[in-house]
C-alpha cells in the first residue's frame, strides 16, 4: 500500500468520527449489528452475544463490529468503515492483512494440492517447511510436530515432555495463558472462570508459581535488587519433600506474558529459569505462540536472554493467518517419542496441511527479506518512547509502560496499583470510535495492549499516538 493510499485512509478515518461512535449500538440505519443478531442464532450465543447483550456484563458496552476485509495494517467492517488494526488480530497478521505474497503462496499450493495424508503420506511442502523452520529456530530445536492451534501445540509439548521424562507434573505461572482446551487449561493460570465449569475433567497435576512481574512482585522485592526471588521460590519448593520435584516433567512459561498483561520479566530471569531446569533435570517449555517470529524485536523472545528451551510452542505469526502451529524440540527430547509401528500415538487429519506449510514458507521468507525483526525493534522503541511521554502527562492513571518490539502496553492503575479497569475499557472503546482497534489485557482487563502488524507504516503509528493521547485525555476528563 503506497503512501498516498495510507494518507487517504487515515483521512477517511478522521472524517467519519460520528459513524464510528454510532457503530455497534444496534441502530439499523447506522450499523451492521443485525449481523451479530443473525450470528447469535447460528453460533453459540455465549460467544456471539458478549457485549451489551448481557445486562451487567463487564466489557465494552457496544456490540462487536463485524469484519469484512483487510489490507495491510487496515481492516474494514461490514458497514465499510476502515480501521487501523493495532492488534494484528491477536498478533497473527504480522505481514499485513491479505498480503499478496501470502495469498499467492496459498493460491498456488491450493491449485496443486490442498490436503495431504497427515503422518501416513506426507507432502513435499511439509518437508520443505519443516526444514526451513528448523533452520530458523534457535539452538538445536530441530524436530517439530505440527497442528492447527496454539492450544494443540501446547498439548503436544506436554506430551513430548512426558514421553521424554516419564514424569507427569508441570510447573506453570500465575496469569499465564496457554489455551482453553482441556490439556492447555491445566497449565493456564490467567483466570479461574475459564476452568470452573470444566474442573472435574481438568488434570490437577500442575503447580502454579508467581511470574516475574516486578511492578506487582509477589515477594515485595524492589526491581534489580531481588536476585530473582521468584526463581529461588521455585527452587525451594522443589527441594521440599512435598514439592513433587521427583515427578516434574517440565516448567512451561511465556518469555513475555501476553494475555496476562504484556508482562516483561527482568533481564536475566529467563536465563535463571533455564539454569534451574538444567540443574534439576527438568525440561523447559517456552510458549512463543504470541511472542515468536519478530513480535518482540527478536526472532523469538527467548533470544533476549540468549536462552534455548527444550521445547518451544509456535503459532499465530508463523503463517500470518492460516491455522498452523508447532511444537519444536531438541533431538534429545524427541528421542523419547516411540517409533510409529502400527498407528501413530499422536496425529490428526490435517497434520502438516500443505497449504499451511506453503504459507509458512512464504512468511519466513518475508520475515527475513524485509527485516521485520529489525522493524519491530525500531518501531517498538519509538512507541515506547511515546508511551512514556503520555505516561508523564497522566502519572496518576498510568502505572507502567512496558513491552518489547511491537508488543507494548500501558498498565492503567492508580498510585497504589489499584487496577483502573473501567478507564482502560473506556479508552479501548474510545479508540474504536477514533478508528483504531486494540484490546485490553491483564488479570483485571486493565492493561491497554498493542501488537500491530510488523510492517505497519509509521504514518499509522503516528496517527495512533495522536489519537491515543487525545483519547486518554478525553476518558480521564469524563471519569473525574
Amino acid at each position: 500500500m503506497n503512501a498516498s493510499r495510507i494518507k487517504e485512509l487515515l483521512g477517511e478515518i478522521a472524517s467519519r468520527r460520528e459513524e464510528y461512535r454510532r457503530s455497534g449500538f444496534g441502530d439499523a440505519s447506522a450499523s451492521s449489528t443485525h449481523l451479530v443478531d443473525e450470528l447469535a442464532v447460528v453460533e453459540c450465543a455465549g460467544l456471539t452475544a458478549r457485549r451489551a447483550r448481557f445486562d451487567g456484563e463487564a466489557g465494552i458496552e457496544r456490540d462487536p463490529v463485524v469484519l469484512s476485509r483487510g489490507e495491510g495494517a487496515f481492516l474494514w467492517d461490514a458497514d465499510g468503515l476502515p480501521y487501523v488494526d493495532m492488534g494484528a488480530c491477536f498478533a497473527v497478521a504480522a505481514y499485513g492483512h491479505a498480503n499478496p505474497e501470502i495469498v499467492g503462496a496459498l493460491t498456488e499450493q491450493a491449485q496443486r494440492l490442498m490436503h495431504g495424508m497427515g503422518d501416513v503420506y506426507p507432502t513435499d511442502t511439509k518437508v520443505s517447511f519443516l526444514k526451513a523452520l528448523a533452520a530458523y529456530a534457535p539452538g538445536n530445536l530441530s524436530g517439530a510436530l505440527l497442528s492447527q492451534s496454539g492450544a494443540e501445540a501446547v498439548e503436544t509439548a506436554m506430551k513430548m515432555a512426558q514421553m521424554a521424562t516419564g514424569k507427569n507434573r508441570f510447573i506453570a505461572f500465575e496469569s499465564s495463558y496457554h489455551g482453553l482446551s482441556y490439556g492447555a487449561l491445566s497449565v493456564t493460570g490467567h483466570q479461574n472462570r475459564f476452568k470452573e465449569p470444566f474442573a472435574g475433567r481438568i488434570c490437577q497435576q500442575t503447580t502454579f508459581v508467581p511470574y516475574a512481574n516486578c511492578l506487582r512482585c509477589a515477594f515485595g522485592c524492589e526491581p534489580d535488587t531481588c536476585g530473582f526471588a521468584c526463581i529461588r521460590y521455585i527452587e525451594r519448593m522443589l527441594e521440599l519433600p512435598s514439592g513433587g520435584a521427583g515427578d516434574v516433567a517440565a516448567i512451561i512459561a511465556e518469555p513475555i506474558q501476553g494475555r496476562g498483561g504484556d508482562v516483561v520479566p527482568p533481564k536475566g530471569w529467563l536465563k535463571a529459569l533455564r539454569e534451574l531446569c538444567t540443574r534439576r533435570n527438568i525440561l523447559l517449555i517456552l510458549d512463543e505462540i504470541y511472542t515468536g517470529f519478530g513480535r518482540t524485536g527478536y526472532r523469538f523472545a527467548c533470544e533476549r536472554d540468549d536462552v534455548v528451551p527444550d521445547i518451544m510452542c509456535l503459532g499465530k505469526a508463523m503463517t500470518g493467518g492460516f491455522p498452523l502451529s508447532a511444537a519444536i524440540a531438541t533431538p534429545e527430547v524427541l528421542s523419547g517419542w516411540p517409533l510409529n509401528t502400527t498407528e501413530a500415538i499422536h496425529t490428526s487429519t490435517f497434520l502438516g496441511n500443505p497449504m499451511g506449510c506453503a504459507v509458512g514458507l512464504k512468511a519466513l521468507e518475508i520475515l527475513e527479506r524485509d527485516d521485520l525483526v529489525g522493524q519491530s525493534r525500531q518501531k517498538g522503541d519509538w512507541i515506547q518512547e511515546q508511551f512514556r511521554r503520555i505516561q508523564a502527562k497522566y502519572p496518576r492513571y498510568i502505572a507502567q509502560v512496558r513491552g518489547s518490539g511491537l508488543m507494548q502496553a500501558l498498565e492503567m492503575a492508580d498510585q497504589t496499583l489499584n487496577p483502573l479497569t473501567d478507564l482502560a475499557i473506556r479508552i479501548v472503546d474510545e479508540m474504536r470510535s477514533r478508528g483504531f482497534i486494540l484490546l485490553p489485557s491483564g488479570p483485571w482487563s486493565h492493561v491497554i495492549s498493542i501488537a500491530p502488524p510488523l510492517m505497519i507504516p509509521m504514518e499509522c503509528l503516528e496517527a495512533f499516538i495522536r489519537e491515543l493521547d487525545a483519547g486518554i485525555a478525553c476518558c480521564i476528563a469524563e471519569s473525574e
